[in-house]
């Protein structure tokens, strides 16, 4: 047997094995040991990912703080590309010095394997005495060159809405996927890059970010991924002394969110929740309000979604919101023409609206909110204030102690509660919602009008005057604005 021939056989118990490969050959930093290059000596969850990594197309992993697992997919990284002619693997990173250190680190694990591959300098270089394969190190790419192949190649790249489109893949590392800025744009982009039959690979590491694309796709059951969570004792060197000492540090909020000892820990983590107050207890209702109200309809209108939502506001100052329409891309005149069919028979006191539906159109000169207008639903002007917009919200979702109940309340909910649920805080200012991921904001951004607008409870029930309607006066007061049916009311009477 030749010396090729007896690389080739261990080559073939490398991509047989997994764990094998990584714990004979691959090599990386350890800041914690006195020697910074330390063999890849895995833990029992470390062991359990890499089987998992390769057994299955895709897998999203949801994990503790520092676990190695990034050094752990640039692993699988090298075991397919230093075993394997023609082979394509990408790195997704946050930006682009994370993407440079990817390739820094698969160069360090390459480089230290000698017994299956080599560095050279130079595209073109060559090792003396050396048959196999050989590898070169730009700043964004590790080429695997083979003397009787087709190159292997890794490249990385920072976060972008077209990173890693246009290229052919086997493999996609998506490192720290949860904060990842375009997250929904990058895997839209990646997806169809691996998007084959019988080949093509996604793996995406992350610690937790509610209310993302990466939370969406751990939780979602159907959807093909492998779901793999790894918790803050992967480390056998963490006891439970350091965790104590680590929530000292953090706060209990924090240390959830970073080191989760359970899934559902990870997943309920409130530290950047931004309605942690939210629970099911004290702001659902089963049934939607009765009773002298006030009503209001409050909208989040643009062409990529109309949100709206129906309040009602009773005679001691609590509210409930108990309908809510939305979709994409409907014009003025469909969003219009929803609510007010699903207004019909209410008497709506008032409509409000964003500020921005009254900037004019260069085109047109007309503004949005005077199209609504023209399109039968007259809209009244909310304030602009996100931050006092925010506080009110806050103040609206307080407990009423005398009730149990919270001063606003929903009624049959669906994505607005799923919205605010889970919208984060803004990073730099905790005292408002993040504005991304987009997609949540909708819902909430149509609460918060009229949260900052509100002004006065319904009025308390009087003495009702009452007389049979006609049939013409019935169909005056199904076609008048919110205002005539108040001064109708008022000449003839409620309809006995």
């Amino acid at each position: 047997m030749t010396l090729e021939e007896m690389r080739e056989l261990e080559r073939e118990a490398c991509r047989k094995d997994p764990v094998y490969f990584c714990e004979t050959y691959c090599h990386i930093e350890d800041k914690d040991a006195d020697e910074l290059i330390q063999p890849f000596t895995l833990w029992d969850g470390q062991k359990k990912a890499l089987v998992v990594f390769a057994e299955n197309r895709l897998v999203c992993v949801l994990k503790a703080r520092q676990l190695g697992f990034t050094w752990l997919a640039l692993a699988e990284v090298a075991r397919l590309v230093a075993l394997n002619t023609g082979r394509t693997a990408i790195g997704l990173s946050r930006s682009e010095d994370e993407a440079k250190e990817l390739v820094r680190r698969l160069a360090v694990i390459l480089r230290y394997m000698p017994g299956l591959i080599r560095e050279v300098d130079t595209p073109a270089g060559s090792v003396a005495g050396w048959t196999g394969p050989v590898f070169y190190k730009s700043t964004m790419r590790v080429v695997v060159m083979w003397p009787d192949g087709p190159e292997s190649v890794f490249k990385a790249f920072p976060s972008s809405p077209a990173a890693g489109r246009s290229f052919t893949a086997d493999l996609i590392v998506i490192d720290e996927w949860a904060f990842q800025q375009y997250a929904e744009e990058i895997w839209q982009a990646a997806y169809p890059v691996i998007n084959r039959p019988f080949g093509g690979r996604v793996i995406g590491l992350s610690t937790i970010k509610l209310g993302t694309l990466f939370e969406e796709i751990y939780t979602n059951p159907g959807n093909g991924f492998a779901k793999l969570f790894l918790p803050w004792s992967t480390d056998p060197r963490r006891s439970e002394k350091w965790y104590a000492q680590t929530v000292a540090a953090l706060g209990e909020d924090k240390a959830m969110q970073e080191y989760p000892a359970t899934e559902e820990e990870a997943l309920s983590a409130p530290g950047g929740r931004f309605f942690s107050e939210l629970d099911k207890d004290i702001h659902l209702v089963d049934a939607p309000p009765t009773g002298p109200l006030r009503r209001y309809v409050t909208i989040d209108y643009g062409l990529d979604m109309l949100a709206a939502l129906w309040i009602a506001v009773d005679t001691q100052g609590h509210a409930t919101v108990y309908r809510f329409v939305g979709g994409p891309n409907k014009t003025i005149g469909e969003a219009a023409d929803l609510i007010l069919r699903d207004s019909d028979e209410e008497e709506i006191d008032m409509y409000l609206a964003p500020p921005d539906l009254w900037n004019r159109s260069q085109e047109s000169g007309k503004s949005r909110a005077q199209l609504f207008s023209e399109a039968g639903l007259p809209l009244v002007q909310s304030s602009r204030d996100f931050p006092a917009g925010c506080a009110a919200m806050k103040q609206w979702l307080r407990k009423d102690e005398k009730s149990g109940k919270g001063y606003l309340t929903f009624y049959k909910p669906g994505e607005l509660w799923t919205c605010l649920t889970k919208i984060q805080k803004d990073d730099k200012n905790p005292d408002v919602y993040a504005k991304n991921p987009h997609g949540l904001t909708h819902y909430p951004d149509a609460l918060r009008y009229f949260c900052v607008w509100w002004t006065s409870p319904a009025k308390k029930p009087v003495n009702i005057r009452k007389r049979p309607w006609t049939a013409d006066m019935y169909e005056d007061y199904k076609n008048a604005s919110p205002k005539d049916r108040k001064m109708l009311i008022e000449k003839w009477g409620s309809p006995a």
